[in-house]
Protein backbone atom coordinates (compact mmCIF):
# COMPACT_ATOMS: atom_id res chain seq x y z
CA UNK A 1 0.00 0.00 0.00
CA UNK A 2 1.45 3.34 -1.03
CA UNK A 3 1.95 6.07 1.53
CA UNK A 4 0.18 9.42 1.16
CA UNK A 5 2.59 12.24 0.45
CA UNK A 6 3.25 14.85 3.05
CA UNK A 7 2.59 18.51 2.42
CA UNK A 8 5.64 20.21 0.88
CA UNK A 9 7.76 22.34 3.16
CA UNK A 10 8.34 25.95 2.17
CA UNK A 11 11.59 27.26 0.78
CA UNK A 12 13.30 29.82 2.99
CA UNK A 13 12.14 33.33 2.03
CA UNK A 14 15.49 34.35 0.55
CA UNK A 15 17.65 32.41 -1.88
CA UNK A 16 21.34 32.02 -1.16
CA UNK A 17 23.69 34.50 -2.74
CA UNK A 18 24.50 34.13 -6.42
CA UNK A 19 27.56 31.97 -7.02
CA UNK A 20 29.44 30.46 -9.91
CA UNK A 21 28.21 26.97 -10.69
CA UNK A 22 28.59 24.01 -13.03
CA UNK A 23 25.60 21.79 -13.82
CA UNK A 24 25.75 18.29 -15.31
CA UNK A 25 22.64 16.36 -16.31
CA UNK A 26 22.70 12.82 -17.63
CA UNK A 27 19.95 10.86 -19.34
CA UNK A 28 19.78 7.22 -20.43
CA UNK A 29 18.99 6.72 -24.10
CA UNK A 30 16.44 3.95 -24.65
CA UNK A 31 15.26 4.00 -21.04
CA UNK A 32 11.54 4.20 -21.92
CA UNK A 33 11.71 0.95 -23.91
CA UNK A 34 13.67 -0.68 -21.11
CA UNK A 35 11.14 0.55 -18.55
CA UNK A 36 8.25 -1.08 -20.44
CA UNK A 37 9.73 -4.58 -20.34
CA UNK A 38 7.99 -7.20 -18.12
CA UNK A 39 8.66 -7.30 -14.36
CA UNK A 40 10.45 -3.97 -14.49
CA UNK A 41 10.24 -3.49 -10.72
CA UNK A 42 12.51 -6.48 -10.09
CA UNK A 43 15.57 -5.14 -11.86
CA UNK A 44 15.30 -1.39 -12.56
CA UNK A 45 16.51 -0.40 -9.05
CA UNK A 46 19.60 -2.61 -9.47
CA UNK A 47 20.31 -1.17 -12.90
CA UNK A 48 19.94 2.43 -11.79
CA UNK A 49 22.14 1.79 -8.73
CA UNK A 50 24.82 0.38 -11.02
CA UNK A 51 24.76 3.29 -13.47
CA UNK A 52 24.72 5.91 -10.71
CA UNK A 53 27.64 4.16 -9.00
CA UNK A 54 29.61 4.34 -12.25
CA UNK A 55 28.78 8.02 -12.73
CA UNK A 56 29.61 8.93 -9.16
CA UNK A 57 32.90 7.03 -9.23
CA UNK A 58 33.93 9.61 -11.84
CA UNK A 59 33.12 12.35 -9.30
CA UNK A 60 34.05 10.87 -5.93
CA UNK A 61 36.84 8.53 -7.00
CA UNK A 62 37.51 4.83 -6.58
CA UNK A 63 37.98 1.79 -8.85
CA UNK A 64 35.93 1.95 -12.04
CA UNK A 65 32.99 -0.42 -11.37
CA UNK A 66 32.77 -1.82 -14.89
CA UNK A 67 36.32 -2.83 -15.77
CA UNK A 68 40.01 -2.34 -15.27
CA UNK A 69 40.92 0.21 -17.92
CA UNK A 70 44.28 0.08 -19.69
CA UNK A 71 45.33 3.55 -18.62
CA UNK A 72 43.05 4.36 -15.70
CA UNK A 73 42.49 1.65 -13.09
CA UNK A 74 41.23 4.00 -10.42
CA UNK A 75 39.67 7.45 -10.55
CA UNK A 76 40.83 10.16 -8.20
CA UNK A 77 38.17 12.28 -6.52
CA UNK A 78 37.27 15.52 -8.25
CA UNK A 79 37.98 18.61 -6.19
CA UNK A 80 35.58 20.14 -5.46
CA UNK A 81 32.92 17.43 -5.32
CA UNK A 82 29.31 18.13 -6.27
CA UNK A 83 27.20 19.99 -3.71
CA UNK A 84 23.86 18.75 -5.01
CA UNK A 85 22.36 15.67 -6.63
CA UNK A 86 18.79 15.17 -7.80
CA UNK A 87 17.39 11.96 -9.30
CA UNK A 88 15.35 12.68 -12.44
CA UNK A 89 13.77 9.32 -13.22
CA UNK A 90 16.01 8.28 -16.11
CA UNK A 91 19.04 10.30 -15.09
CA UNK A 92 20.24 12.83 -12.55
CA UNK A 93 21.33 16.42 -12.03
CA UNK A 94 24.61 17.32 -10.32
CA UNK A 95 25.68 20.83 -9.32
CA UNK A 96 29.13 22.08 -8.33
CA UNK A 97 30.10 25.36 -6.71
CA UNK A 98 33.70 26.60 -6.30
CA UNK A 99 35.82 25.30 -3.43
CA UNK A 100 35.69 27.21 -0.17
CA UNK A 101 37.62 30.45 -0.36
CA UNK A 102 37.39 30.73 -4.15
CA UNK A 103 34.85 32.21 -6.53
CA UNK A 104 35.83 30.17 -9.58
CA UNK A 105 36.89 26.69 -10.71
CA UNK A 106 40.38 25.60 -11.64
CA UNK A 107 41.17 24.59 -15.21
CA UNK A 108 42.19 21.18 -13.87
CA UNK A 109 38.74 20.59 -12.43
CA UNK A 110 36.97 21.54 -15.68
CA UNK A 111 39.38 19.40 -17.74
CA UNK A 112 38.93 16.35 -15.51
CA UNK A 113 35.16 16.69 -15.39
CA UNK A 114 34.88 16.84 -19.18
CA UNK A 115 37.21 13.88 -19.65
CA UNK A 116 35.48 11.75 -17.00
CA UNK A 117 32.09 12.32 -18.65
CA UNK A 118 33.57 11.32 -22.00
CA UNK A 119 34.97 8.12 -20.47
CA UNK A 120 31.53 7.25 -19.08
CA UNK A 121 29.69 7.66 -22.35
CA UNK A 122 32.37 5.96 -24.45
CA UNK A 123 32.48 2.96 -22.08
CA UNK A 124 28.71 2.58 -21.78
CA UNK A 125 28.69 -0.83 -23.50
CA UNK A 126 31.17 -2.06 -20.89
CA UNK A 127 29.08 -0.46 -18.13
CA UNK A 128 26.08 -2.48 -19.30
CA UNK A 129 28.10 -5.69 -19.58
CA UNK A 130 29.28 -5.30 -15.99
CA UNK A 131 25.71 -5.71 -14.70
CA UNK A 132 24.49 -8.29 -17.24
CA UNK A 133 24.42 -11.12 -14.70
CA UNK A 134 22.13 -9.12 -12.39
CA UNK A 135 19.74 -7.75 -15.04
CA UNK A 136 17.85 -10.59 -16.80
CA UNK A 137 16.97 -8.74 -20.01
CA UNK A 138 18.74 -8.17 -23.30
CA UNK A 139 17.58 -4.67 -24.23
CA UNK A 140 19.27 -2.38 -21.75
CA UNK A 141 19.43 1.38 -22.35
CA UNK A 142 21.64 2.06 -25.34
CA UNK A 143 23.58 5.15 -24.29
CA UNK A 144 24.21 7.74 -21.62
CA UNK A 145 24.04 11.39 -22.67
CA UNK A 146 25.53 14.35 -20.81
CA UNK A 147 24.71 18.04 -20.93
CA UNK A 148 27.15 20.41 -19.20
CA UNK A 149 26.81 24.13 -18.56
CA UNK A 150 28.31 26.80 -16.34
CA UNK A 151 26.87 30.02 -14.91
CA UNK A 152 25.26 31.67 -11.91
CA UNK A 153 23.31 29.44 -9.51
CA UNK A 154 21.25 30.16 -6.41
CA UNK A 155 20.67 27.80 -3.51
CA UNK A 156 17.13 27.36 -2.22
CA UNK A 157 17.11 25.98 1.31
CA UNK A 158 14.06 24.23 2.72
CA UNK A 159 12.78 25.42 6.08
CA UNK A 160 13.36 22.97 8.90
CA UNK A 161 15.49 20.71 6.72
CA UNK A 162 19.07 20.26 5.55
CA UNK A 163 17.78 19.57 2.04
CA UNK A 164 18.28 22.12 -0.68
CA UNK A 165 17.68 22.80 -4.36
CA UNK A 166 19.64 24.80 -6.92
CA UNK A 167 18.24 27.01 -9.65
CA UNK A 168 20.02 28.89 -12.40
CA UNK A 169 20.25 29.38 -16.13
CA UNK A 170 23.04 26.81 -16.38
CA UNK A 171 20.77 24.12 -14.89
CA UNK A 172 18.16 24.82 -17.56
CA UNK A 173 20.79 24.89 -20.29
CA UNK A 174 22.41 21.60 -19.20
CA UNK A 175 18.98 19.95 -19.34
CA UNK A 176 18.36 21.18 -22.87
CA UNK A 177 21.84 20.27 -24.06
CA UNK A 178 21.63 16.62 -22.99
CA UNK A 179 18.51 16.06 -25.07
CA UNK A 180 19.28 18.44 -27.92
CA UNK A 181 20.78 15.96 -30.38
CA UNK A 182 20.24 12.22 -29.71
CA UNK A 183 23.28 11.34 -31.83
CA UNK A 184 25.63 13.20 -29.50
CA UNK A 185 26.34 11.78 -26.05
CA UNK A 186 28.30 14.79 -24.82
CA UNK A 187 27.40 18.45 -25.37
CA UNK A 188 28.85 21.19 -23.18
CA UNK A 189 28.22 24.89 -23.33
CA UNK A 190 31.38 26.74 -24.33
CA UNK A 191 30.77 28.79 -21.18
CA UNK A 192 32.55 26.07 -19.21
CA UNK A 193 35.70 27.71 -20.63
CA UNK A 194 37.91 24.93 -21.92
CA UNK A 195 41.11 26.36 -23.50
CA UNK A 196 41.66 25.85 -27.23
CA UNK A 197 44.74 23.68 -26.65
CA UNK A 198 42.75 21.32 -24.45
CA UNK A 199 40.00 21.10 -27.08
CA UNK A 200 42.51 20.23 -29.79
CA UNK A 201 44.44 17.74 -27.67
CA UNK A 202 41.22 16.01 -26.53
CA UNK A 203 39.44 15.91 -29.90
CA UNK A 204 36.74 18.50 -29.20
CA UNK A 205 35.47 21.28 -31.48
CA UNK A 206 33.18 24.27 -31.04
CA UNK A 207 29.98 24.58 -33.09
CA UNK A 208 26.85 26.70 -32.79
CA UNK A 209 23.64 25.02 -31.64
CA UNK A 210 20.95 26.93 -33.51
CA UNK A 211 17.67 25.56 -32.13
CA UNK A 212 17.94 25.28 -28.35
CA UNK A 213 14.75 26.76 -26.91
CA UNK A 214 15.62 29.94 -25.02
CA UNK A 215 19.29 29.82 -26.06
CA UNK A 216 19.55 30.96 -29.69
CA UNK A 217 22.97 30.45 -31.28
CA UNK A 218 24.56 28.82 -28.24
CA UNK A 219 28.25 28.05 -28.75
CA UNK A 220 28.82 24.45 -27.65
CA UNK A 221 31.63 21.92 -27.36
CA UNK A 222 31.25 18.47 -28.94
CA UNK A 223 33.55 15.60 -29.78
CA UNK A 224 34.75 16.07 -33.34
CA UNK A 225 34.54 12.40 -34.37
CA UNK A 226 31.07 11.99 -32.86
CA UNK A 227 29.91 15.19 -34.55
CA UNK A 228 31.22 14.15 -37.97
CA UNK A 229 29.45 10.78 -37.60
CA UNK A 230 26.07 12.53 -37.40
CA UNK A 231 23.76 12.38 -40.37
CA UNK A 232 24.45 15.42 -42.54
CA UNK A 233 20.82 16.47 -42.34
CA UNK A 234 20.94 16.53 -38.54
CA UNK A 235 24.16 18.55 -38.53
CA UNK A 236 22.74 21.12 -40.94
CA UNK A 237 19.42 21.36 -39.12
CA UNK A 238 20.76 21.71 -35.57
CA UNK A 239 24.21 23.26 -35.90
CA UNK A 240 26.20 25.91 -37.72
CA UNK A 241 29.87 26.77 -37.96
CA UNK A 242 31.13 29.47 -35.58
Amino acid sequence: MSRPIERSKDFSPRAGRATNGVAVIFDLGGFSKFFNLPDVHTYIPRYLNHVIKCVETAFFGGPWPWSSRDKIDKASALSPGPVHRKFLGDGALYVWTPPKGSDTFSNTFIHLLANRLWVLQSDFVAINKACADDIPVFELPTSIRFGVARGTVFELSIEGSRANEYIGVCVNLASRLQKYCPGLNFIASARIELPSKFLIDSGYIKVIATKIKGFPKELVIVNEAEFKALDAEARNELFASP
